[in-house]
């Protein structure tokens, strides 16, 4: 039987590729590389094999093979840059994207995938131009168009967002993500997505649950500009039971985590007694409780700059914990980085923030959940800032319940039950005041309700405990051009509002067995 050819097998692995077959692509380039160990092609499409299979690290060794024949190749270097993104490796990242940016690439995906790369990181200032580019070549892409509408709204380009959200549904009239985004970003606007459309939408047979909970949050919105509550609880009740079925969940697992993290945590557990942190400024707090208004209120100041909504401190200690977990945070995780030198977590946390190019007296990390990280931060950081946000539990439980997170994010994963969510308050809550025992005056409190109600007064006491002068533009912050990557992109576009005080009265029947736990607890 005669041996296949080079250009046959490459054929063969293209053919594979287009197909879906993993497996096989891998089969035919190995077979490449055997007799042409240099041959770049083989090397690339086995780090699209890699990378299918979560083997994110050797599909970057497997690209940067193919680099090495052919480094100015801008599909392998976009490539490089998704993986590195996947990988959180910001400067690696970034690096690939700007040297193939620097090739003027013409295809629409690579241009579309660049777009991405740089959204991941909140860059969307490089973003906007590549996915403009890639939605000109190819107009008929639904993905793109929605690519695009994401990084408009967090530029605050609200109508060119909501242009792009509707070419989308409209190129792909099931795109049930896309009629979310939409109704999100018209949360106070009438007519934005039709009732009836969405309701048939989600009588389309076989219907799963993630697009299940996109329609119904955005049905729900409508019922809620009808001043319909109980129709808007009701149909987000559906959807998020099916889906916290679907998914496994229970509270328990996460009362496991604060349990532990409690008991890891001692009034003399041992931090590092360096200048570390100087320069970070941590805003945390349970998700939808005032977390951007606080960092808009702070990255409005002239010594202060926003890193956004960084991971960087848990994938801090998940690498330092050394251990196979797929968990970035479990008692295991814990247990294994308390014996890290806390200095050596704090010193890689401050070289990461670096990278990201910006120099100001203080870098804002508005990661909400590193609450969880508390005794963690503190320890190896003993100069650090921290910023928490205090908010009416039932406003706090209504908005998380309302709002909808990532899908792959576990640490929501308690908001698919209002039960759930009340019992997760309470265990915040619960943490947050172990933390205030252990740490006292070096955690500064907000309260969201105080703020809203003397907001000059509590902004100015917020600049006075981080150590600045105080600058008008503080309270200004609803005037710059800065960019919003969270749920709240549009709403800190103004000025500060008191809509959101005591909206959960609109619910108070729906919210009766989350003020029943919150009685029982003690937090109401």
């Amino acid at each position: 039987m005669q041996t296949p050819s080079i250009s046959q097998l490459h054929s063969a692995a293209e053919q594979a590729l287009n197909r879906g077959d993993m497996r096989a692509l891998h089969h035919y380039c190995r077979q490449i590389l055997q007799v042409e160990p240099e041959y770049s092609d083989a090397w690339f499409l086995v780090s699209i094999a890699a990378a299918a299979a979560g083997q994110m690290h050797k599909a970057v060794q497997m690209v940067e093979h193919a680099l090495e024949g052919h480094p100015n190749n801008a599909e392998y270097l976009t490539q490089k840059a998704r993986y590195c993104a996947q990988l959180n490796l910001y400067p690696a990242a970034m690096q690939a994207a700007e040297a193939a940016i620097a090739l003027t690439p013409q295809s629409a995906l690579i241009l579309d995938t660049l777009g991405v790369v740089y959204a991941k990181f909140d860059e969307h200032e490089k973003a906007i131009k590549p996915l403009r580019l890639a939605t000109s070549k190819t107009p008929d892409n639904a993905q793109f168009q929605f690519n695009l509408a994401s990084t408009e709204q967090f530029l605050g380009n609200v109508s060119s967002a909501r242009e792009a959200y509707k070419k989308a549904i409209a190129l792909q009239p099931h795109f049930a993500r896309a009629r979310w985004a939409l109704s999100e970003l018209g949360k106070n606007d009438e007519d934005v997505v039709s009732s009836e459309e969405l309701k048939l939408q989600l009588q389309r047979p076989g219907l799963n649950t993630e697009d299940q909970l996109y329609l119904s949050h955005a049905l729900a919105r409508d019922y809620e500009r009808e001043g319909d509550y109980t129709k808007a609880f009701e149909c987000l009740d559906e959807a998020k039971r099916r889906h916290r079925k679907k998914i496994g969940y229970s509270f328990e697992q996460d009362a496991e985590l604060f349990n532990t993290l409690k008991s890891a945590f001692r009034a003399d557990s041992q931090g590092c007694a360096t200048d570390l942190g100087e320069e970070s400024l941590f805003i945390v707090g349970m998700p939808r409780s005032g977390t951007t208004l606080v960092e808009r209120i702070l990255a409005s100041h002239s010594q202060a700059e926003s890193l956004g909504e960084l991971h960087e401190f848990p994938l801090a200690i998940k690498r330092h914990s050394k251990t196979a977990s797929s968990r970035t945070l479990d008692p295991q995780v814990i247990t294994e980085a308390l014996k890290a030198a806390p200095e050596i977590i704090g010193q890689d946390y401050e070289t990461h923030c670096r990278a990201r190019g910006k120099h100001a007296r203080y870098l804002i990390d508005k990661l909400p959940m590193n609450f969880l990280y508390l005794g963690f931060i503190l320890r190896s950081l003993p100069k650090a800032k921290i910023v928490v946000l205090d908010r009416h539990p039932l406003d706090v439980c209504l908005s998380n319940y309302r709002q909808l997170f990532s899908f792959n994010f576990r640490y929501y994963h308690y908001h698919y039950s209002l039960e759930d969510t009340a019992r997760y308050i309470c265990a915040y809550r619960d943490l947050m005041d172990y933390w205030k025992t252990l740490f006292g005056d070096r955690i500064h409190t907000v309260n969201y309700e105080k703020l809203t109600e003397n907001s000059q007064q509590e902004a100015r006491d917020l600049v006075d405990y981080v150590g600045l002068p105080w600058e008008e533009g503080c309270l200004e912050f609803y005037r710059t051009d800065a960019v919003v990557s969270t749920a709240s992109s549009v709403q800190v576009r103004q000025p500060i509002y008191r809509d959101a005080v005591q909206r959960w009265k609109k619910y108070e029947r729906e919210l009766t067995p989350a003020i029943e736990i919150f009685h029982e607890a003690g937090v109401i």
